[in-house]
């Protein structure tokens, strides 16, 4: 009788860090604030190492603080990682649906314009409802941009990473190098710690990063996979391969 075997701890996690691929990234924030707090050192040392990074701000972020300061924020902080000024789409904070077809032919449109090698996104196994919305949106664009996955198209990769909810990995960025970056970007948002203790949080998941790299004092956590797979997926599938098995994305949304 055969034994099955546990996976080993190599087997579900990154014990290297790596980098995402690309010169052309494209960053999809729900909100003024998500890429600094989730991906913000990666960014910063893309930034530094020549690659090409656009940033779009999808929500005001009115729900938590004023539109207008929020939107000052997000642009003090962008400036802080080195990236240009962000593009504001200025949709209503908690209002993203993933088939409202506005957001999709908007995300199409920015895909088309920038066509970049790879987009981020806040993953579909996020707590938010604008995270998972956003993602979820992202992924039906694709399904029609690819055929459910068929044919190729732009972004070739996609990139899901994480702010307020631990995903499971397959790719873990040293993120040293931008960390002082991002703290100098996340202090442009202070406004949020009357809500959260968002520094904190940062600080947490960046350092449960590290637990298995060695010699890495912060981290920051990725789940990136080809477009054309996104594409192919369910959402409740590309949710559980991120560690939720019936898929925080929602028994509607798939």
């Amino acid at each position: 009788m055969r034994r099955s075997r546990l996976p080993a701890e190599s087997d579900l996690v990154p014990y290297t860090p790596g980098f995402p691929p690309g010169r052309r990234w494209l960053v999809l924030a729900p909100h003024p604030d998500d890429e600094v707090f989730g991906i913000g050192a990666t960014l910063a040392q893309a930034v530094a190492r020549g690659v090409e990074v656009n940033l779009v701000v999808v929500t005001d972020g009115g729900a938590q603080g004023e539109a207008a300061n929020r939107e000052r924020e997000a642009l003090a902080g962008a400036a802080a990682l080195g990236l240009d000024a962000p593009e504001f789409w200025r949709l209503p904070d908690r209002s993203l649906r993933p088939r409202d077809a506005a957001l999709r032919r908007a995300v199409g449109g920015v895909l088309e314009r920038r066509g970049p090698d790879v987009v981020f996104v806040t993953s579909p196994v996020e707590l938010h409802p604008d995270h998972r919305a956003l993602a979820l949106a992202l992924q039906l664009v694709l399904r029609a941009s690819t055929l459910a996955g068929l044919r190729r198209a732009v972004p070739t990769w996609i990139a899901a990473y994480e702010v307020g909810t631990a995903l499971q990995p397959n790719l873990l960025v040293a993120a040293d190098d931008g960390w002082e970056a991002k703290c100098r970007a996340g202090a442009c948002h202070s406004g949020q710690s009357a809500f959260r203790p968002y520094d904190r949080i940062m600080e947490a998941l960046g350092t449960l990063r590290t637990l298995t790299l060695t010699g890495v004092a912060h981290a920051e956590a990725l789940h990136v996979l080809p477009a054309r797979r996104v594409a192919r997926l369910s959402a409740r599938r590309w949710a559980s391969l991120m560690g939720s098995p019936e898929g925080v994305a929602g028994r509607r949304d798939g």
